[in-house]
Order: structure tokens, then C-alpha cells, then sequence
């Protein structure tokens, strides 16, 4: 359990956490998509980063079942954990489907959507950091970052299935190209969620 000087549990420090490993994450998927070497090669690893992130997730679970004064109201801690770990196994669904649809390429769709969560998600940290410093109104420069990011996360995903109707090819081949861009598009939905609970509570906070 992570406990503050004061011997409290650190609720903000804990999704602090959750946050870097979320970007540790993105970081690799965005490897994964840049490489030369076939992505389902990241699953394992990147598996690994998903479960530690479930651990800080049931931490923080832990912890609210056990005191009764939080720094915010225990409903917008419990929705910031498991929203962003929904980020996180968004990425590692993403990186399954390599894995499990076999595919064994990437194209610049791909790679456009791995700048967009690594972006993502390291606003993300950076609201959650301001987060416990109180620093509330700054926290809404980064929402809207993500809020515009998510905006490419849709076109990307709207113009690469474009592309597969326009250009078809192999019916399985682009049944995996529309399944992957829909799930990468989720993720990035994903981001906005968080992003949308934390201008919740800047509102209530501020």
C-alpha cells in the first residue's frame, strides 16, 4: 500500500502511478508499431505492463475499502482507476489482435495511432501530477489536448477504413485492418473518458 508523510493511504499518488505505467505501455505499443520486428513479438511484455496496471487499479480498491476521508469524493477515484485502466487494456487488446488475427505488418495508419496514445497518455500524466498538487484550472489544458487527439484517433480510423472499401484486397485481410483501427479507436475514446472525469472535477474542485 502507498501511504503519504502523514501515514494515509496516497490515492493521488497511486493513479499517479497507474498513469506512468499507462504511458510505459503506449511507449511500447508505439515500439511495437515502429520496429522491424513483427508486433505480436510485444504481447508478453506488454501483457505484463496490463497486469501491473490491474494491480494499482485493485489497490486503489483496497484502499477505499478501508478509510473513510479521501482528497476526492471516493466515486471520482474509484471512475479515474477504472477508466484508466480501460486506456491500458485498450493497448493491450490492440497488440493482442496482431497476435491472435496474425497480422504480421504495420502501415502508417498504425504508426499514426501510436503517436496519438503516446500523446495521449502522457497528458494524462501530466493532469494527473497537477492533480495532486490541487492545480486544478491547469489540469484543463491537457483535457482539451486529448479531447483534439481523440478527434484523430476518429479521422484515422474513419480514412483507414476508407481506404479498405476503396482499395479492398482479401476479405480476411481487411476484416483484421477495420477490426484493429476500431479497437485502436476505442482507446483513444478511452483517454477521452478519463479526460472527461477529470474536467468533472476540476468544475467541482476549481
Amino acid at each position: 500500500m502507498i501511504f503519504n508523510k502523514k501515514g494515509e493511504i496516497d490515492f493521488l499518488n497511486l493513479l499517479i502511478q497507474g498513469a506512468e505505467n499507462t504511458l510505459k505501455g503506449a511507449h511500447m505499443f508505439r515500439e511495437a508499431m515502429m520496429g522491424d520486428k513483427p508486433p505480436a513479438t510485444y504481447f508478453d511484455a506488454l501483457k505484463e505492463i496490463e497486469n501491473r496496471g490491474d494491480s494499482f487499479t485493485h489497490e486503489i480498491f483496497k484502499g477505499l475499502n478501508k478509510v473513510f476521508i479521501t482528497p476526492l469524493d471516493r466515486e471520482d477515484i474509484m471512475e479515474l482507476a477504472v477508466r484508466l485502466d480501460d486506456v491500458l487494456d485498450g493497448i493491450e487488446a490492440s497488440i493482442a489482435r496482431f497476435d491472435y488475427l496474425n497480422i504480421t505488418f504495420t502501415n502508417q495508419y498504425m504508426k499514426d495511432f501510436s503517436e496519438v496514445l503516446v500523446s495521449s497518455c502522457e497528458h494524462l500524466l501530466s493532469a494527473f501530477k497537477l492533480l495532486s498538487k490541487k492545480k486544478y484550472m491547469q489540469i484543463q489544458e491537457h483535457t482539451v489536448q486529448i479531447n483534439s487527439l481523440e478527434n484523430e484517433g476518429d479521422r484515422l480510423m474513419r480514412e483507414g477504413i476508407r481506404e479498405i472499401f476503396t482499395h479492398p484486397t482479401d476479405p480476411y485481410h481487411d476484416f483484421k485492418l477495420k477490426e484493429l483501427y476500431e479497437r485502436l479507436e476505442q482507446t483513444t475514446d478511452s483517454c477521452e473518458d478519463v479526460a472527461d472525469i477529470l474536467e468533472s472535477v476540476v468544475l467541482r474542485y476549481a
